[in-house]
């Protein structure tokens, strides 16, 4: 098959004579894959830097296609449907997997990983339990954008964001644009973008940002409080992490707030525990998502309420893999989702 292969560490090619994965079991669905996102993983596995996505591989994970094989005891999906997959699924019998917290499970996979061919190769199987259907008015693309946005409304969700929210969001690359646009489902009083950078000042803005502050010369602090009525906000959503993140969301999220942490950080990142003890802060992890989420964030895509125009910043044929990769990598210019097309 057609598929963006890695190969070695800074070494990206198209290939067209990949083996294309086959229905192994009844409940297995393969899918003709449309679109596929590059995320910031699979940057790191292009590094050589990822856990499980190891390299020579067919990674990817965010997509969109349509359903061209299903096996004998699939009853949900037929050839034809325009659907996009849960890219994980849990043991199905542990604890976790059995209270509907399957993105939890210890021995979750993962698709993408070495185990699992990935949606950089035009078709992929999975579950029938992982697909979700697209609606009519939500296209490959805005399909593959699915996973990236259901991060973000997961933690939205989890932390039951509504009218009486006021929040932060810090980082406002891929994850917290997600984030904004899916607490924009829930109509929250204010929304407050936080990052360094003045494209991804301007994108939160276009995206539903109230109002934006850059760190590097905005007394975020000061002007958080100002905006709050000297509160501070309910939630501050940390969607990227480093020592000053967590002091600036520490400072700025109010008594008795949340702080919602969904950036990967190393363990080793200090937290400023002296302010979380004081204000009573609950720190909450959030990772990934359940399929509420991804169909969440379709019936925002399908209702208008998520919109999704100048989130895509490029588009490449599969087989500029090669072009594609380097172009996600080295950022020679601003850019929110590179998109791959087959």
């Amino acid at each position: 098959m057609r598929a963006g292969y890695i190969e070695k560490p800074l070494t990206a090619m198209f290939r067209n004579d990949m083996p294309e994965p086959q229905l192994t079991a009844g409940n297995m669905v393969k899918i003709q894959v449309k679109a596929t996102g590059i995320c910031g993983s699979e940057v790191h596995a292009y590094h050589g830097r990822h856990a499980w996505r190891v390299l020579p591989l067919v990674s990817g994970h965010e997509f969109a296609g349509i359903i061209c094989e299903v096996g004998n005891d699939v009853t949900t999906y037929k050839v034809g449907d325009r659907v996009t997959a849960e890219p994980q699924y849990g043991c199905g019998h542990c604890d976790l997997c059995e209270s509907g917290n399957y993105n939890l499970c210890a021995d979750k996979k993962i698709l993408g990983a070495t185990y699992w061919s990935g949606s950089f190769g035009e078709y992929v199987v999975v579950p029938e339990q992982c697909v979700i259907p697209l609606a009519s008015n939500v296209s490959f693309e805005q399909g593959a954008l699915i996973e990236p946005l259901a991060v973000g409304m997961h933690a939205v969700r989890t932390h039951a964001v509504g009218r009486d929210s006021t929040i932060a969001v810090i980082g406002c690359g891929t994850i917290g644009l997600g984030v904004i646009l899916s607490a924009g489902c829930y109509a929250p009083e204010k929304i407050i973008g936080i990052d360094v950078v003045e494209f991804n000042l301007e994108k939160a803005k276009e995206m539903g940002a109230d109002i934006t502050l850059n760190s590097m010369h905005d007394a975020v602090t000061e002007k958080v409080m100002k905006l709050t009525k000297g509160k501070g906000v309910d939630i501050t959503f940390l969607a990227f992490g480093n020592k000053a993140c967590m002091r600036q969301a520490a400072e700025i999220t109010k008594n008795g707030g949340i702080i919602s942490e969904i950036a990967v950080m190393d363990n080793e990142v200090p937290a400023p525990f002296g302010l979380i003890q004081v204000k009573e802060l609950h720190v909450a992890g959030s990772n990934m998502y359940t399929r509420k989420d991804f169909k969440a964030v379709i019936n925002g895509i399908s209702n208008g309420k998520i919109k999704l125009d100048g989130f895509v910043s490029k588009r490449f044929p599969i087989e500029k893999m090669k072009e594609a990769m380097e172009y996600a990598d080295k950022r020679l210019e601003p850019q929110v989702k590179v998109i791959l097309e087959f």
